[in-house]
């Protein structure tokens, strides 16, 4: 699946995203040091491995944190490295390639493979398309058809374009 571009990594860890992660886990959110290590690319259940043979250390399962500015929350499943030094650090890129990354831990998430989100606005399309992403709908033409309803409504001419190419939407994929 192709990264959402339009995910960006919190700044810094508010109220709402505190609560937000207290419904994922009893654990409290950190923000930890996010350093894609040569040969950590793609998804962290496959980096991991690796990093701890040639470095030592352990893995900790848990949920990475990421906002959609004015519109939701997304956590997903996520495995970070405790490294030798007793550190916490993000050994796999964040969407928006942030030098840090939110992080809860939780023993529980890699049972739980789909994001969990919530809606940061009151919105029927919103809701429509969490729906269908909950129930693994994203990619069929529903899915699709709502998504696109939501990204007229809330994505900017100056976002990140949804496609992953990195340029602005409006240069990219201008909605009409």
């Amino acid at each position: 699946m192709r990264r959402a571009t339009f995910l960006s990594t919190p700044l810094k860890l508010t109220g709402e995203i505190r609560r937000f992660c207290a419904t994922l886990s009893e654990a409290e959110p950190v923000v930890l040091k996010a350093v894609p290590f040569p040969g950590c690319d793609g998804e962290c259940w496959e980096n991991l491995p690796g990093q701890i043979q040639r470095f030592g250390g352990q893995g900790l399962a848990g949920w990475r944190i990421v906002v959609w500015p004015r519109v939701m929350l997304h956590a997903e499943p996520h495995l970070v490295w405790h490294s030798p030094k007793d550190e916490l650090i993000d050994v796999t890129a964040t969407p928006d390639r942030a030098p840090h990354a939110v992080f809860v831990a939780d023993p529980k998430a890699a049972d739980r493979p789909a994001p969990v989100r919530q809606a940061l606005t009151n919105d029927g399309d919103l809701a429509r398309w969490m729906a269908l992403a909950a129930a693994e709908q994203e990619g069929t033409d529903a899915g699709m058809a709502a998504f696109a309803k939501v990204l007229k409504k809330f994505a900017r001419p100056n976002d990140p374009c949804h496609c992953g190419s990195g340029r602005q939407m409006r240069k990219c994929h201008p909605l009409r």
